[in-house]
């Protein structure tokens, strides 16, 4: 979706800490399994249609389902089906799906179904209309109408016309659309504007959610704290920045894990944990102390203390290694850059300049910077995908400043004074925040380009002045990030493509070859001939030089060991559902707790 400072849903990750507790057994012997989370960040709503940010989507997907999910443990990212009772079947050209709902799907119990049959609380192929109608609905300014816009046939002619609907008037929803055809109570057909092999992954995120029209009808707005779906939990609780409680959702549809850890729960039914309890800690250091207490199983960490814990992000700390403590070291599926405005008259239109100041942009300091939490990039595509060609280097990405004073000089900037004025070049660097971190990272930028004559200017902004001043062609460089919505290089590539200027293509590039390579990809399953023309575009934008290449940020997990079943994932939006704890192990752990001293944590 968008790259801003990389705030799109993720792993597990410094937005959503888990901690679990057992607690003494519920009915029938069975124990109470109880998930304390700390969040970093709050959570804002729990509508999927309005759920943007990343941790309303982490919780949204605990709380409904989805048609399609990705397997909790296929690398590369396979989806299955998750509301559907098999796999979506296409034609030829990737423009008509037809799906199969299973005939097992409930709406979580609710007062909304007072009275009424148990039938009403039945999902079936209306409800998936009306929840896909529901995000085109105008009315609503739905964040995420991107999913669906422009790709189902009679949608955005639906989104028309509800701009102009009164408020209140839900007839053209009963009208339905062309482009969804309704066989029976649980098989339809989506018919596209145009072949889309990717379509399937928009299935699987927690936006498409399927939601039940009669509760929205009855809670209007209120559906944001009052989410009625039928994913794995049900919201019990929620006390505003403190805590967040969900409980098992008994009419989740019948679902195991068959690769779970413990044997015994191999043969229960999803989800494992019978409560997951959240807690709001703002502080990282007050996490980190939690975690080292054992009141929290798993903690993200950030580049501060990396020294202290994991040996400068390289190794764990041998004193942690004793408890059983153990590291998670993943590459994030996301990529930092530097653009370049080419609306700029000097930036877009001199490839030799754009040339000179990536070649004098220092990755490896940044590397340093964050303590390792970074990878080197090379291009757009981060690992882990098709296209993404570990053996690739790109001639711009090198440190290399006496190369890129050859270039300045080219460029027509010989040791970077400009002939015309006789004044030295000079330009302003944006970042989308304005903390110590950005301050130390726009210095950084300051001291690379002063070795080759260039002069620069830092300028810290708050988010909305920063995306007001980028909407407004004001920058001239600026630093942000992209985080893919889906694992295919299509949605990193198209941050180039000319018809995505004033969207995710944030630089303005615009490039009448790179637009066809672009177009010619957009039909094309997945096969070895689109993976090698993926990298022909890689390629290709590396000589054109619209970005400085950063790199591709690693998260660093630590987690106990009676925490089971966790898996780094970045599209795992349910996976409460497979998390529980060996509470023999944990109680035997705790037990042997001592504080550890600094000198401990650095041996």
């Amino acid at each position: 979706m968008t790259g801003g400072g990389g705030h799109r849903f993720r792993r597990l990750s410094a937005a959503l800490l888990l901690a679990v507790a057992v607690t003494a057994a519920a009915a029938g012997g069975e124990p109470l399994r109880i998930l304390h989370t700390s969040g970093g960040s709050r959570v804002k709503t729990l509508d999927p249609a309005q759920a943007d940010d990343l941790s309303s989507r982490n919780l949204t997907g605990a709380i409904y389902d989805t048609l399609l999910q990705y397997d909790y443990l296929a690398r590369p990212y396979r989806l299955i089906p998750s509301m559907l009772a098999e796999m979506p079947t296409g034609n030829a050209t990737h423009d008509r799906y037809r799906f199969r709902l299973r005939d097992d799907l409930r709406f979580a119990d609710d007062p909304v179904f007072a009275g009424l049959p148990e039938s009403a609380r039945r999902i079936t192929s209306d409800d998936v209309l009306y929840s896909i109608l529901r995000i085109a609905d105008a009315r609503n300014h739905s964040p995420v109408y991107w999913l669906f816009r422009g790709k189902i046939k009679g949608l955005d002619a639906f989104h028309e016309a509800t701009a102009k609907a009164p408020r209140g008037d839900f007839s053209l929803y009963d009208a339905g659309i062309e482009g969804f055809r309704r066989i029976d109570d649980l098989h339809f057909e989506l018919h596209l504007t145009r072949p889309d092999p990717r379509f399937l992954y928009m299935l699987a995120m927690p936006n498409a959610a399927v939601v039940c029209r009669r509760a929205i009808e009855r809670y209007g707005e209120e559906i944001a704290r009052h989410p009625v779906g039928s994913g794995p939990f049900r919201l019990t609780e929620w006390i505003n920045d403190y805590k967040l409680q969900l409980d098992r959702n008994p009419d989740y549809r019948v679902e195991y894990f068959p690769q779970a850890e413990s044997p015994a729960d191999r043969s229960r039914p999803l989800p494992l944990a019978d409560r997951v309890i959240l807690y709001l800690v703002k502080q990282p250091m007050s996490s980190w102390l939690l975690f080292l207490q054992g009141k929290l199983d798993l903690n993200a960490l950030d580049k501060d203390n990396l020294d202290l814990i994991a040996g400068g992000g390289r190794e764990l700390a041998p004193a942690l290694k004793a408890r059983g403590i153990r590291l998670l070291r993943t590459p994030e599926f996301e990529v930092r850059y530097v653009g370049f405005n080419f609306a700029d008259p000097r930036l877009g239109g001199n490839l030799a300049l754009r040339r000179a100041l990536s070649l004098a942009y220092d990755v490896q300091r940044r590397v340093e910077h964050t303590n390792y939490q970074l990878i080197p990039a090379q291009g757009p595509i981060p690992p882990g995908v098709a296209g993404f060609d570990p053996e690739f280097r790109n001639p711009n990405a090198a440190d290399d400043p006496e190369r890129a004073k050859t270039l300045l000089a080219e460029a027509g900037y010989p040791g970077g004074i400009d002939p015309a004025t006789g004044e030295r070049l000079r330009f302003t660097f944006d970042q989308t925040g304005n903390s110590s971190a950005y301050r130390q990272l726009g210095e950084l930028t300051a001291a690379d380009f002063a070795r080759i004559g260039v002069e620069t200017e830092p300028v810290l902004n708050n988010n909305p002045r920063f995306y007001e001043k980028l909407r407004q062609g004001k920058l001239q460089l600026f630093r942000l990030s992209w985080v893919g919505d889906y694992p295919d290089a299509e949605n990193f590539l198209q941050l180039f493509y000319s018809k995505n200027i004033g969207g995710c293509n944030r630089t303005g590039f615009s490039d009448p070859v790179y637009d066809r390579m672009f177009e010619a990809i957009l039909p094309m399953p997945d096969s070895p001939e689109r993976t090698r023309r993926y990298r022909e575009m890689v390629e290709y934008l590396a000589k054109q030089c619209p970005w400085i290449f950063e790199g591709y940020p690693i998260s660093y997990l630590l987690h106990h060991s009676w925490l089971q079943n966790y898996q780094p994932h970045d599209f795992a939006f349910s996976r409460w559902k497979y998390l529980t704890v060996d509470p023999a192990e944990r109680e035997k752990v705790r037990k042997t707790f001592t504080p550890l001293t600094f000198r401990e944590l650095n041996q």
